[in-house]
């Protein structure tokens, strides 16, 4: 059993768990009394409790855990943003401490796939890009990309998605050198998942704000229903709304050659307390 890296992680109770069961096999000694101990804790029992969720982490709890792991200055800084990624109760929160981690030296292979993923959803553009590759003659360059998203780009991030949704498998050229959409879906891990929706959907309200000003009302969309209802509808409300996307999608899938690249928004929050009238 190789020792575990904490890079290889984007949960540290996980990490935790598995490096006391790494301790644990290598040395027959160590247990929870033992790293308790050895960090400084008066709990014999505190890493159980953090690894079991019982416990959150401090500051100087997270420097006492990697003083017992035996943690090196890279390791520590790591599992520090981490910790604060896990812990933190906002979106911008997790935000940054995420990003953080996945610039940090030392990160492993796994960061460079969540990475990506991650900053695909983090721009409105990049699945806009990917369904321009289906218009027309299948071959635009930057330059026309740029120019051709509403709002437009500069040329260096058209350059730099292409090369995103290309190394994520998204898009690819073909043998006749045009570009085509590649099968392959973007897919993170539970911890991140949550992390790239937000920011998608945040890129795409704001969108859809300025569209207000940029579309005259024969461009665009844009109504909406304030409505009293049963706390037990919500569900069939979802099932209702999830048909009405499949009939979009069933819709945009009769024409094989699009020559427009639409957003379509549909919100359903509660503006009340749930449980009070």
């Amino acid at each position: 059993m190789n020792r575990p890296s904490v890079f290889d992680y984007l949960d540290y109770r996980s990490f935790f768990q598995d490096m006391f069961h790494f301790r644990k096999k290598k040395d027959k000694f160590f247990s929870y009394r033992y790293f308790s101990k050895k960090s400084g804790f008066a709990s014999p029992n505190f890493l159980k409790l953090v690894t079991d969720g019982a416990r959150n982490l401090s500051n100087e709890s997270i420097a006492k855990i990697a003083k017992g792991f035996d943690l090196k200055k890279q390791e520590r800084e790591f599992l520090e943003n981490l910790v604060f990624m896990n812990q933190a109760t906002d979106h911008d929160g997790r935000n940054y401490y995420y990003k953080k981690m996945v610039s940090a030296k030392g990160a492993g292979e796994i960061k460079k796939i969540e990475k990506a993923s991650f900053e695909y959803f983090s721009k409105w553009y990049y699945p806009v890009i990917r369904e321009i590759v289906t218009m027309g003659e299948r071959n635009h360059s930057p330059e026309q990309i740029a120019a051709l998203l509403n709002p437009p780009i500069k040329v260096t991030e058209a350059k730099k998605a292409l090369k995103l949704l290309t190394e994520l498998g998204m898009i690819y050229l073909g043998e006749d050198g045009r570009r085509e959409q590649g099968d392959r879906a973007v897919t993170t891990g539970p911890e991140v998942k949550s992390l790239v929706v937000a920011n998608y959907h945040r890129e795409m309200m704001k969108l859809a704000m300025d569209s207000l000003e940029r579309f005259s009302a024969n461009q665009r969309d844009i109504s909406a229903l304030t409505l009293g209802i049963q706390k037990h509808q919500i569900g069939e409300m979802k099932k209702r709304i999830a048909l009405f996307r499949k009939e979009i999608l069933d819709l945009a899938c009769e024409h094989d050659s699009p020559d427009l690249v639409i957003q379509i928004n549909i919100q359903a929050f509660p503006l009340t307390r749930l449980g009070e009238s």
